[in-house]
């Protein structure tokens, strides 16, 4: 039998088997606890190079972290006298654009030329004028029909001047030979278009070429502006002119000059000299007044503009420096023959 002491020392051992059992069970517990604390505060893994961030209470603003800056780049420059504009890698390539030439214009002629010493002269040139080169249309007025001329009447005109020895000259020649600067061949003759009529570049024009006259042609210019049917356009005006013809000014719109203010006067006049310079590459020096009406502020503003002269629609031939501004002309009509032509053109003893 076991006594009582060995009871007692048996007792104690069980006492203390459960305490330690107990002591082990409270720490597993503590270690899963403190285990899922921290799964809570920081459910992702953190990295050796992160720390988890502190569990703030709430309405609380994170504390601002600076950014991590990359390090700045470091260009070498590029030599001056080296140095090249690249492209950019992402650029589209650009054809370069194609420049509007500029026209090639003739420089304005000088003003007026002044006669030498002072002294002028007084010149026989006859300035032959003509409108319509064609057919007047049945229901023609009497007007269309006496400003026109048959074309092969103009041929017979042509094979005249031709034979006989005449020389086209134009206005610019005119105004040289009456300064004493140029000197004029023997039988002169200077051959005017008023109004740019379509039929002036279809029956004249080809009949010019084939004879080698010159030839002045009087231009509205609204109607070119206007692609008028019945007058040129301005790609036939330049033809002309390459061809070595003259393009003038015969105003904007043909309007009575002689009942215009002068404000208008001086618009109808220099307005359509800038659109025959930009248009032709020349700016034009002599006027033809519209149905030949003009007065004295009509001859002030030609002055004004320094232009070289200007043709009216009176008869006669002589020309001289002080009538610059209403040079005579010889008027063909419809029912001019050919020996009324060669009566007015020839030389009188």
């Amino acid at each position: 039998m076991i006594n009582i002491q060995s009871r007692v020392i048996i007792l104690l051992f069980g006492l203390v088997a459960v305490a330690l059992g107990v002591m082990l069970a409270v720490s597993v517990w503590l270690n899963d606890s403190s285990r899922l604390e921290a799964e809570w505060v920081s459910p992702t893994a953190v990295s050796s190079t992160e720390q988890a961030q502190p569990v703030l209470p709430l309405n609380t603003a994170p504390p601002v972290t600076p950014l991590a800056l990359a390090p700045p780049q470091i260009f070498t420059p590029i030599p001056v006298a080296t140095a090249t504009t690249l492209p950019s890698p992402t650029s589209v390539p650009t054809a370069t654009p194609t420049e509007t030439p500029t026209p090639d214009y003739s420089p304005t002629p000088p003003i007026w030329p002044t006669p030498i010493n002072d002294i002028s002269r007084t010149v026989r040139v006859p300035i032959i004028m003509y409108h319509y080169v064609s057919t007047p249309p049945q229901d023609a007025d009497i007007y269309r029909i006496d400003l026109s001329i048959e074309p092969e009447a103009l041929r017979e005109q042509f094979v005249y001047l031709a034979e006989n020895g005449f020389t086209t000259i134009s206005l610019y020649d005119l105004s040289l030979a009456i300064t004493n600067k140029k000197a004029l061949p023997e039988k002169p003759i200077i051959l005017t278009f008023d109004d740019g009529y379509l039929d002036n570049y279809e029956n004249a024009y080809p009949l010019l070429e084939e004879f080698g006259f010159t030839g002045t042609f009087f231009i509205i210019t609204d109607f070119a502006d206007q692609n008028n049917p019945n007058h040129m356009s301005w790609d036939m005006l330049r033809e002309l002119f390459a061809a070595g013809h003259s393009i003038e000014n015969h105003t904007l719109s043909h309007p009575d000059l002689s009942q215009m203010s002068r404000d208008g006067m001086y618009g109808q006049i220099a307005r359509s000299q800038s659109v025959i310079a930009e248009q032709i590459g020349h700016t034009p020096q002599y006027l033809c007044y519209p149905a030949g009406r003009y007065n004295e502020t009509t001859i002030e503003v030609l002055q004004e503009l320094d232009l070289w002269g200007a043709v009216t629609t009176r008869g006669g031939m002589w020309h001289g420096f002080d009538d610059r501004y209403e040079w005579r002309r010889v008027r063909i009509s419809y029912s001019t023959t050919l020996a009324d032509f060669a009566r007015a053109i020839e030389p009188t003893e």
